[in-house]
Parts: C-alpha cells; structure tokens; sequence
C-alpha cells in the first residue's frame, strides 16, 4: 500500500481488525467497514469522525489509534477535508460477488 499521509482523506474505507483491554467493546465489532468521514472545523484535523455503513457518524478516534485498530482498505485523494459543498456520505455500498450476480 502506498505511504499513508499525515491527515487520512474524508471518503477513505477502513476495517476494524483488532481490539485490546482498552477497547474491548471493539471486540464484537471486528470486521465492520467504516469511512472517514469530513473533519469538523471545531474538532480540527486531530479528530477523525468513523461513519458507519448506514452512512451515520458513529464514532471518533485518532490517526494513532485508527492506524493501531483499523487497516485501510482504500485511500482517496479527496483533499477538500471539511466537505465544504459537497454531499452527505450515504450507506456504504456492498460489493456483489461475481456469483451472486449470476
């Protein structure tokens, strides 16, 4: 994977992948599919917001802790991180398998 920049670009897909003592109500949760939502100006680049795959913001964290629980699945190169003029994040689409197409 390509290096991972400084601040993680709204619209990026992550997956929760592990859980320790100090997130164990992650455990159950391995596995779930996230986007990096906008930032919040008051919140400020430090905060990443985790919207869930119903297109909700669910959760925050920290890119120390992102990168620590979450593997990134897909970078984007969105670069307008407030999403000032842009739409709202809708459900997160599930990939079809080719079988099940058929």
């Amino acid at each position: 994977m390509e290096r991972i920049p400084r601040i993680i670009p709204p619209r990026s897909r992550v997956r929760l992948v592990r859980a320790d003592q100090t997130t164990r109500e992650w455990q159950k949760e391995i596995g779930r599919q996230f986007r990096v939502g906008y930032y919040r100006r008051q919140d400020r680049l430090d905060c990443i917001w985790l919207v869930n795959e119903k297109g909700e913001y669910e959760q925050t964290t920290d890119r120390d802790s992102l990168l620590r629980y979450f593997a990134i699945e897909r970078l984007t190169d969105e670069r307008d991180y407030y999403g000032v003029h842009k739409r709202k994040l809708g459900p997160l689409r599930r990939k079809q398998s080719r079988r099940a197409s058929k």
